[in-house]
């Protein structure tokens, strides 16, 4: 084919640096009003303009899945369990091989924070944030990266924008998801115990149960034993009251889960539950308990269903 030079119309126009800023702020998405920070180590600072809230081409996030990622809520002024989060963002780092640099604990909280009080929200936001091999090309391997990247966004709900609006969690929590059993495959237990940017498997997860009727999806493994949802741990209350959920060997090791284990004692006091334990599941384990739950992101979400089969109650 011969070459042709961009020109100043059509679909590849050539831009000044002025009208591609412009062009930016006309294609944002209605969900950009819930965007309300962002901070990025490319820039060293903060910006609240969703349009200048992007990554570099070149960096290894974008065009390799290099990089590693967490999150945390924000409720009553307070960022909730940033340092069970941030502890598992450093594991992940480690086993991905992405150098800290300079970064550390502490400056990830820092940064973090002042970019939570730069959105200027005490509740009800959701915080996510990444660590990536860094920019400076396109090689498959990170050695002639310049530096770590280190990106925060701070946002309010989405749920309730795009074209497919989902009811918000606290009325999901109240009336309970269905789900269904996906045949999407488990991640390998590398990336499964890494919370990474790899997150196609979790995407179709969660698709194939949303084409049937469900919310995330729930994954087993070639035995049939029981991993995860797209985007969260799966628990259930037997028949005995043991609050039961798989072990962390093959799957990504829950902070929800975690919290719930801190808790395990108090929940057993005042007869909640008559104990916690990490055990395989099967979906007939599923299925036939008195309650199953979706955690993830601090919040617990009743299952009411799965494959059309009514849990417990309902």
């Amino acid at each position: 084919y011969k070459l042709c030079f961009p020109s100043e119309a059509g679909m590849a126009a050539l831009l000044s640096s002025r009208e591609a800023l412009r062009r930016l702020h006309l294609g944002l998405p209605a969900c950009a009003a819930n965007m309300f920070a962002f901070y990025s180590s490319h820039i060293g600072g903060i910006v609240t303009d969703p349009a200048m809230m992007v990554v570099p081409l070149d960096d290894h996030a974008f065009h390799r899945g290099h990089a590693v990622f967490d999150t945390c809520n924000v409720c009553d002024g307070e960022a909730f369990g940033l340092d069970f989060h941030l502890d598992r963002l450093i594991r992940s780092a480690t086993k991905a091989k992405i150098d800290l640099g300079q970064w550390n604990k502490d400056k990830f909280l820092q940064v973090i924070l002042s970019t939570i009080a730069a959105g200027g929200q005490k509740e009800g936001v959701f915080v996510r944030y990444w660590l990536s091999a860094g920019r400076g090309d396109f090689y498959v391997s990170s050695k002639n990266c310049i530096d770590t990247s280190f990106f925060v966004v701070v946002h309010g709900p989405m749920a309730g924008s795009g074209r497919y609006p989902a009811p918000p969690k606290s009325e999901l929590k109240e009336r309970g998801v269905k789900e269904y059993v996906v045949s999407v495959p488990q991640k390998p237990a590398l990336l499964a115990n890494v919370k990474s940017n790899n997150y196609m498997l979790n995407a179709l997860c969660c698709m194939e149960s949303e084409q049937k009727g469900g919310h995330l999806g729930i994954q087993v493994d070639s035995q049939g034993k029981v991993g995860e949802g797209a985007i969260g741990n799966v628990a259930i209350v037997d028949q005995k009251g043991v609050l039961r959920t798989p072990p962390f060997d093959k799957i990504l090791a829950g902070t929800t889960v975690e919290r719930i284990r801190a808790l395990q004692m108090d929940l057993v006091t005042r007869g909640i539950i008559k104990g916690v334990e990490f055990s395989e599941l099967t979906v007939a384990d599923l299925k036939g308990a008195r309650e199953a739950f979706s955690l993830a992101g601090g919040f617990v979400l009743p299952i009411v269903e799965i494959d059309d089969v009514k849990i417990g109650n309902g």
